[in-house]
This record gives C-alpha cells, sequence and structure tokens, in this order.
C-alpha cells in the first residue's frame, strides 16, 4: 500500500497522478499554502477514503483535480476551499453524494464526470461566477425527476454498462427532501448544453488502464493504426497521462482527424498517420 510520505516537501502545487498512493496522512492538512492538488488514480490503485477535515484550513487552494477513485464513497467537508476556482471530480462509481459548496463563492470552473450513484446535487445557490459547468457520464440526478420530469429510459439512469450501477428509480414527487432550491435551478439552467445533456458511457470510450498486449501495437508511436477486437478503428493514443497504447475511443480519433484538416497541433507524421489524413 503506498503512502504519501513527509518526505515530500510543502510547495504550493502538489500533483500525484498514477503514483498508485492509496492513504493520504493526517498531516496533509497541514500543506495550508497548497494552490495546486491533482490526485489521478488507477482502477487498481487508489485512494478509498480521505481525511474528514483535510481541507479545513486550505483556503489558499484554487484548483483541485481528484480523479479515478473507485471506492471512496465520501468527500471531505469543502468548508475551508473559500478560493477554489476549478474544481474536477471524474470517476467516482461509488460516491453517493457531494460535501456542501456554500463556501465556493470563488468557483468558475465545476466539471462531474462518471459519478453514476448520484441522485441529488447540494444547493448550488452560493456559486455566483460559475463560467463552465459541465456533467457528464451518469449522476442519476440528471433523470430521477430531481430537476426535470423522470424519465427512467435515459441511459443515464439505466443500469450502466461500464459501472455496473443498477438502474435508478425516479425520486417521489412529493419528498421533502433532496428538492433543488431555486437558486440551483437558475444555475443548471445556465448550462443546456453542458450538464446532463449527453448519454452515458459506454464501453470503448472510457480508457482502461493500458496492457502489455494494447502497448505492443504502438510501441510508444502516437497517432499509429492498431486494431481493438470489436471496434471498426483504433489509435494509439495516450489518454490521460497513461502509456501510448491502443485505444478504440472515437472521439481521440476524430480529434486527430481534425487536427491534420485544419493543421493545428503536433505536426503529424506521414508515415504513422495517412490514415488520418496527413500527406
Amino acid at each position: 500500500m503506498a503512502m504519501l510520505t513527509k518526505r515530500v516537501s510543502v510547495r504550493c502545487a502538489r500533483s500525484l497522478v498514477y503514483t498508485h498512493t492509496e492513504v493520504m496522512p493526517d498531516w496533509v492538512k497541514t500543506f495550508t499554502k497548497l494552490e495546486y492538488l491533482h490526485v489521478e488514480g488507477t482502477f487498481g490503485s487508489s485512494l478509498s477514503v480521505l481525511p474528514n477535515d483535510m481541507f479545513d484550513d486550505m483556503s489558499a487552494l484554487t484548483f483541485m483535480h481528484l480523479g479515478v477513485h473507485p471506492g471512496m464513497q465520501q468527500l471531505p467537508s469543502f468548508a475551508g476551499l473559500t478560493s477554489l476556482k476549478s474544481l474536477n471530480l471524474a470517476v467516482f462509481p461509488s460516491l453517493v453524494a457531494l460535501p456542501s459548496v456554500d463556501t465556493l463563492h470563488s468557483l468558475e470552473r465545476f466539471v462531474i464526470a462518471g459519478l453514476p450513484l448520484l441522485d441529488s446535487m447540494p444547493d448550488l445557490t452560493a456559486i455566483r461566477n460559475l463560467k463552465w459547468f459541465a456533467v457528464v457520464d451518469r449522476g442519476t440526478w440528471c433523470c430521477n425527476g430531481f430537476y426535470k420530469p423522470c424519465n427512467l429510459s435515459h441511459s443515464m439512469c439505466q443500469v450502466h454498462q461500464i459501472w455496473g450501477t443498477p438502474a435508478a428509480t425516479c425520486l417521489d414527487p412529493n419528498r421533502s427532501e433532496k428538492v433543488p432550491t431555486a437558486g440551483t435551478l437558475e444555475l443548471i439552467a445556465k448550462f443546456p448544453f453542458s450538464v446532463c445533456a449527453g448519454e452515458a458511457l459506454v464501453p470503448g470510450i472510457l480508457e482502461g488502464p493500458p496492457t502489455p498486449e494494447t502497448m505492443a501495437q504502438c510501441n510508444g508511436t502516437l497517432y499509429r493504426q492498431c486494431e481493438v477486437s470489436g471496434y471498426p478503428e483504433a489509435m494509439c493514443y495516450s489518454a490521460r497521462l497513461m502509456g501510448v497504447a491502443c485505444d478504440p475511443n472515437p472521439f481521440p480519433i476524430e480529434m486527430r482527424r481534425r487536427q491534420i484538416a485544419k493543421g493545428v497541433g503536433d505536426l503529424c507524421d506521414p508515415t504513422a498517420e495517412a490514415w488520418l489524413g496527413c500527406k
């Protein structure tokens, strides 16, 4: 079990990406001058719990990304994060609720991705300066009647094809809890194209950790064409800073085609990328 040690210096930024950190010690809360925090786990090694008071004195923190922590069921209080401007929460298939965001007055960017058990949202009234709000890959609150009529036929309320999360049920229309405030509804309405607008992820869209087999086809070469059984095409790609591996996700493939067509991004290699339109 990997654990952050006190040999780590207290800097203004801390990034722990694929470090197999599974335990965050209690003394992490002494990082009171921390401004940037990025902790990215893997599907085989990740955090399952954070100290309850971890953020109580982190008023300097402005950016936080927590991603791929499948076993975590609860997050610490956000009350101390009074300067936070960007909050990204990704791939928490066991998380059942978000903490209060009443003190996140400075928040400008809020991304929730892959939190399939969320059946409601906390009161969002205090977040007045939000410039970008995105919710992707199922929170059942998108379709269970929390803020609009219940629609259990929507993919975000059905059995999740990746996480295996069971189908949702409609919230009681006469409930006294899990009722959105006017401020919450107003904020959600400002982002109709990025909040609950898409479908739940399906296999082939979310990249898992590379394997020796998927990496062998690429041999470190980005954008090379490769093969994954059951998919029409696949490309060697480094998803989320992972190793270059054969990936059938159609979105990076389309992105690279558009980059080549418009002459932007990395210079293309006519040998490896002719199939994408490179000449």
